[in-house]
């Protein structure tokens, strides 16, 4: 387990009041991993269902990391949604430090 010292701060915020979230090639490796063998092409017809209306080639460009350095809320929630995990598992946050309203709740 990470000491305190070695924990990044995070601060809670709905994601609504998020506009883009850095995007990296450590997260792009993830998306890779965690899409498995769907096809980029299927993986961009499912992300309409949520209202997400992103290319194929855009989508290679993430895993890439070409080009990209931000991605939406919400193309990343409905990626958790379409590859049934976290929005801390796809980008990577290990060890954090949690702090809502002013409270550490890490004690």
């Amino acid at each position: 387990m990470a000491s305190r010292e070695d924990m990044e701060e995070v601060v809670m915020l709905p994601l609504t009041e998020v506009g883009s979230i850095k995007w990296t090639a450590a997260r792009g490796q993830k998306m890779r991993e965690l899409r498995g063998d769907i096809p980029l092409l299927n993986l961009s017809k499912r992300l309409t269902e949520f209202e997400v209306d992103i290319s194929r080639q855009y989508l290679n460009r993430m895993e890439t990391n070409t080009d990209v350095k931000n991605a939406s809320p919400e193309v990343l929630t409905a990626l958790c949604k379409i590859f049934g995990c976290t929005l801390a598992e796809l980008l990577c946050l290990k060890s954090t430090k949690i702090v809502q309203l002013g409270v550490d709740i890490c004690n």
